[in-house]
C-alpha cells in the first residue's frame, strides 16, 4: 500500500489590510483548504476555556459574562505596551502553531493554505513549501484600514510590530499585488493553485517513477 501523500502547504501573509483574508477565501474557492491563524485565535478566545483563564490572569479583567476573552477588554490592556503583547504571544501562538499543524497533518487536500500575519516575524516561514506575499499599495492599504475604522495612530501601532510591507514581499516565494479588482486577484488565486497541483503531481510521477526503478 502507497503512503498517504501530505498535501503541499502554503502560508500566505501580508501587512495589515492587504487582502491576505479575501486572497485565502479564493484560494479556497479554487479547492485549497484553509485555515487563518485570526479565526484560530478567536475559537480558543470563545471556546477554550483553559485558554481563556490563563489569559485573564496574566491580564486581569478581560472576560465577558459567560467567562470568555473580550476582545475590545483586551485590546485595551496590550495595545501600547510591548510587554503584554509579548506575554499574550506567548499564551496564543503556541496553540495556534499546534493546531495548523494538526489540520496538516490530517489534511486529505491537495493544498493546504495557512493564512498567518506574522509568518516571518515568527519564523513560521520554514514549516511550508511556499510563503505568498500579498501587496496593495500604500495608499489602497490605508484606504482600507480607514474602511475598518482602523485610524492612523492604531495602524502605526499595528505596524510597529511587522516587518515592513516591502521586506514582506523579499522574504516571499511568491508576491502577489493587490492593486487591482477582485477578479485579477482571483485569477491570481487559480493560477496558483493551477500551479501547486501541476508541481505536485510532477512530485508525485517522480516518486512513482523511484519506487519502480
Amino acid at each position: 500500500m502507497s503512503k498517504r501523500r501530505g498535501p503541499v502547504t502554503v502560508a500566505v501573509t501580508g501587512p495589515f489590510a492587504s487582502g491576505k483574508s479575501t486572497f485565502t477565501r479564493m484560494l479556497g474557492e479554487a479547492g485549497a483548504e484553509t485555515v487563518s491563524s485570526d479565526e484560530l485565535v478567536h475559537d480558543l478566545y470563545r471556546k477554550d476555556p483553559q485558554t481563556a483563564r490563563r489569559v485573564a490572569e496574566r491580564f486581569g479583567d478581560v472576560l465577558d459574562a459567560e467567562g470568555k476573552v473580550d476582545r475590545l477588554k483586551l485590546r485595551g490592556e496590550v495595545f501600547g505596551d510591548p510587554e503584554a503583547l509579548r506575554d499574550l504571544e506567548g499564551i496564543l501562538h503556541p496553540l495556534v502553531r499546534e493546531e495548523t499543524d494538526r489540520r496538516v497533518s490530517g489534511s486529505e487536500a491537495e493544498v493546504f493554505v495557512a493564512e498567518i500575519p506574522l509568518l516571518f516575524e515568527t519564523g513560521r516561514e520554514s514549516d511550508f513549501d511556499l510563503t505568498v506575499t500579498v501587496l496593495p499599495s500604500e495608499s489602497r492599504r490605508r484606504e482600507w484600514a480607514a474602511g475598518r475604522g482602523v485610524d492612523a495612530a492604531t495602524l502605526r501601532g499595528i505596524e510597529a510590530r511587522q516587518l515592513s510591507p516591502r521586506e514582506k514581499a523579499r522574504r516571499a516565494d511568491v508576491v502577489v499585488e493587490n492593486d487591482g479588482t477582485l477578479e485579477h486577484l482571483r485569477k491570481r488565486a487559480v493560477e496558483l493553485m493551477e500551479r501547486l497541483r501541476r508541481e505536485r503531481s510532477l512530485a508525485g510521477d517522480g516518486d512513482e517513477e523511484r519506487r519502480h526503478t
